[in-house]
């Protein structure tokens, strides 16, 4: 087996890897040749996608070398998970699809984003990479790649999940990771962004893990059709106590515990799985270790940490017919037993009773919350505490957009989860809501009857008047 490592976002070094291959090579006998990948991704003009193309070259030579790419591991850290996920989809989408590899691991993979990546291109970030990179850019492009609800997650996590779950990845064996510190630096205490709970203080939990869902609404005149999907083969997912995203007092490479190197021994058991039914099995393994760390880390069994680490994401991204970003929304998690009201209703409650039920569900969301992207306006994400979350289940969702003008507005839409997720959302996991709203344009248009009593120079409209309409 060969093995390609890449790393993630800013690294200048490939002091980023750490002794990590030298680890892996000596535990693993199998692999005979591994790789180091080294990219920019501090120019400010760089993509994610132009790092996806940018691989595609350097893995042809590697095959032109003799690399067979479909006995190949490619494990990769933080954003390094996002260019190696383009990549293979790149290849099988291609007019001619080409090998894939056999094994993806994703070590605190910024699968759907970082909490960072707003801060990053902020002169706080140009001023921090001048001072330790001595480089006068950030990647501001990555970093917009990077951003909760970017274009890019939406279409990369989309296309993902449809070919995952359609076969195009059936011979794929991936593998998601990553912790659940923040680690000891006090710098990091600055920053909200820097220290969040249920992070590694640059991905959170949850934007780490390859499972998720999305959701899509439609407005319709009978009430919201809302479909949910959901991947058909879960993805094995392991959270690593005590790890954080870099370094090696606590980082998910560098990082080797006096009591076991659990980040590698994790790497091992994946790169282990040759057949669909291993592959299950360890999930299954890695699904009862999530569960016993979840129970060790609710709100009151967790020590120095103030609140629970189970956490969950949701990005609401709101257009119209169109596709326009709709960029000024009320967005409301509304208790369904506050409402008083069946699942079923079209149109559930007052606005004093949504008030009220939303008031009951505001103490599972986080501080901060929401984030709207700041490129991609159209899409706000919502961090929760999945245990007060499941207080007030079952929900209701209440999305009302404004508009600067009286005669296009936006019908209101409240909507449930469908049948087919017991929950809209998951614990450790992002749930991505794309919602289309109906323009109302009703008031821009009117049609008048001609007649003779109609003064056709006298008649002015800005209002429209009544006088003579049709409809």
């Amino acid at each position: 087996m060969k093995v390609l490592l890449v790393h993630g976002y800013s690294e200048t070094s490939l002091g980023a890897y750490f002794d990590f291959p030298a680890r892996l090579q000596r535990a693993v006998p199998a692999i005979d040749e591994i790789a180091l990948a080294a990219f920019d991704s501090l120019d400010d003009t760089v993509t994610i996608d132009d790092l996806a193309d940018a691989m595609e070259l350097r893995v042809a030579a590697l095959e032109r070398n003799g690399w067979d790419v479909s006995d190949m591991a490619v494990i990769c850290h933080s954003t390094g998970a996002l260019i190696v996920r383009a990549w293979i989809l790149n290849r099988v989408r291609a007019e001619t699809p080409l090998p894939i590899p056999s094994h993806l691991v994703t070590m605190a993979g910024a699968n759907h984003g970082s909490t960072l990546a707003q801060m990053g291109k902020s002169i706080l970030g140009y001023v921090q990479k001048a001072f330790l990179k001595h480089i006068i850019s950030v990647g501001a492009n990555v970093l917009t790649d990077l951003d909760y609800g970017s274009d890019f997650l939406l279409r990369l996590n989309r296309r993902w999940m449809d070919a995952w779950n359609d076969g195009t990845l059936a011979k794929l064996y991936a593998f998601s990771m990553g912790g659940d510190f923040v680690g000891s630096d006090q710098a990091l205490q600055i920053f909200w962004q820097t220290h969040e709970i249920a992070s590694d203080n640059t991905v959170r939990i949850a934007g780490a893990n390859l499972n998720y869902t999305l959701i899509d609404v439609v407005h319709q005149p009978a009430g919201p059709e809302v479909r949910a999907i959901t991947p058909q083969r879960p993805v094995p997912h392991l959270v690593l106590s005590g790890y954080s995203h870099f370094g090696p007092e606590s980082g998910i490479l560098g990082y080797v515990p006096a009591a076991g190197d659990a980040a590698l021994g994790a790497v091992i058991a994946a790169l282990a799985v040759t057949t669909d039914a291993a592959y299950a099995a360890l999930a299954g393994a890695w699904t009862q270790q999530l569960a016993t760390w979840m129970a060790n880390n609710r709100a009151a069994n967790t020590v120095g940490v103030a609140g629970s680490l189970i956490k969950s994401t949701a990005v609401f991204t709101v257009r119209d017919e169109s596709g326009r970003a709709i960029d000024d929304c009320l967005i409301a998690f509304l208790d369904q037993m506050e409402l008083g009201v069946a699942s079923n209703a079209v149109d559930p409650g007052g606005v004093a009773q949504r008030v009220s039920a939303a008031n009951n569900v505001s103490a599972a969301i986080v501080n901060h919350s929401p984030i709207q992207n700041n490129v991609e306006k159209a899409s706000y994400s919502f961090y929760l505490d999945y245990d007060e979350y499941l207080k007030t289940s079952p929900h209701w969702f209440h999305v009302e957009a404004a508009t600067p003008s009286q005669n296009v507005v936006f019908d209101p839409v409240t909507f449930t989860q469908p049948d087919a997720v017991p929950h809209a959302l998951s614990p450790n996991e992002f749930t991505y809501v794309g919602l289309t709203m109906k323009r109302n344009t009703d008031a821009t248009y009117v049609v008048y009857k001609y007649g003779a009593d109609l003064d056709l120079p006298g008649t002015k409209w800005m209002p429209f008047p009544e006088l003579g309409q049709i409809l």
